[in-house]
């Protein structure tokens, strides 16, 4: 398992004072507006102005962190869920020693690849929503030779669970056993259910 850590903080000014747990978005902006905010010396009453992690930020006489926001990117190992706690299977966020992080959608326990996990609110919901159409891409290995005939019900959607259609789907035949899937949603297991019953082992 490989874990790297970043703290990107290219925000705008109320959402790190928000994340500093200073008030809702309305409060927070307000308290810009009225000028109780410093940026680097200098008062700052522009709500979007974008902040960096270097900078020196005061708001009613009180340094606040201007790197409230933490990024880690996991290779997530087979065996593992992506949850905060479970009573009897080993989560992902016990490698993280983060109170406020959770995982960016979700991988099968027995699934390994690319995890993002973060305490970032904005990115994950610009990342997830499914009208963002954030691609998602996976490399599958299958027990059963993959025919041609799922290129075309990849791209005219699967349907899974019976009645439940899939949005269209690119997917790439590498040989008879293993293929890429380039998905624009995420459904609960579609991956497996889109190639039931030859999936044996998904890989992200």
């Amino acid at each position: 398992m490989i874990v790297g850590k970043e703290e990107i903080v290219i925000k705008h000014l109320y959402l790190v004072l928000m994340k500093n747990q200073l008030g809702n978005v309305k409060v927070c902006k307000n308290l810009i507006k009225k000028g109780f905010v410093q940026v680097n010396g200098q008062c700052i009453k522009d709500f979007r102005y974008l902040v960096q992690k270097d900078d020196d930020i005061i708001v009613n006489g009180q340094k606040i962190s201007a790197s409230p926001f933490v990024y880690y990117m996991m290779n997530k190992p087979a065996g593992y869920i992506c949850a905060s706690r479970d009573e009897h299977t080993p989560c992902l966020l016990d490698f993280i020693d983060e109170k406020d992080c959770y995982c960016v959608g979700r991988l099968d326990k027995d699934t390994t690849g690319f995890i993002l996990i973060t305490n970032d609110k904005s990115l994950s919901k610009k990342l997830l929503l499914p009208q963002n159409h954030v691609e998602k891409m996976y490399e599958v290995k299958t027990k059963y030779p993959i025919g041609l005939e799922y290129v075309e019900s990849f791209q005219a959607g699967i349907i899974i669970d019976q009645n439940i259609q899939c949005l269209p789907a690119h997917l790439e035949i590498i040989d008879e056993y293993h293929c890429r899937v380039t998905l624009k949603e995420g459904k609960y297991h579609q991956i497996k259910k889109c190639f039931y019953p030859c999936l044996i082992k998904l890989f992200l």
